[in-house]
């Protein structure tokens, strides 16, 4: 069958609709901010992600990522099993609301030169939205024009 343009249009309006919400990882998957690095490097890789948020008491402190792994700990000759978490975190938690657009959220990523981006509703991290999901929506968006 033979679209034709309005469907198409109709097609990627749709798609530009779509929010942030839709595609982050959920639940947050965090750590204390008195776990090791080692202990946060082995909760990555079971649970298959890149990024951890570092919970103090009741409040996110900060996030840690396979990048301050390799930079901050591999790199700086630290001691995986005895640096805490919080040595390394960047204490910078960039948010967007969950209703955002996908496109603005790939803008505000690439603005701030950040691979991770902690999701909210009513003020309250609800998610992640990570490279990995960005490329998912792109595929998703991609396979979708080309039906």
């Amino acid at each position: 069958m033979k679209k034709d343009v309005s469907d198409t249009l109709s097609e990627e309006s749709d798609i530009l609709q779509e929010v942030i919400g839709d595609f982050m990882s959920s639940p947050v998957l965090s750590i204390d901010h008195t776990a090791t690095v080692q202990e946060a490097a082995q909760y990555m890789q079971a649970s298959n992600v890149g990024s951890l948020l570092v919970k103090e008491y009741q409040d996110y402190a900060g996030i840690v990522t396979e990048t301050d792994l390799s930079r901050k700990v591999v790199g700086a000759g630290l001691k995986p099993e005895t640096t805490l978490v919080s040595a390394i975190m960047s204490k910078s938690l960039h948010k967007m609301d969950r209703y955002f657009p996908v496109e603005e959220a790939n803008e505000y990523m690439h603005k701030n030169r950040i691979r991770h981006l902690a999701i909210t509703e009513e003020d309250k991290i609800v998610g992640m939205l990570s490279m990995k999901d960005l490329v998912a929506y792109y595929a998703k968006s991609s396979f979708r024009m080309h039906e």
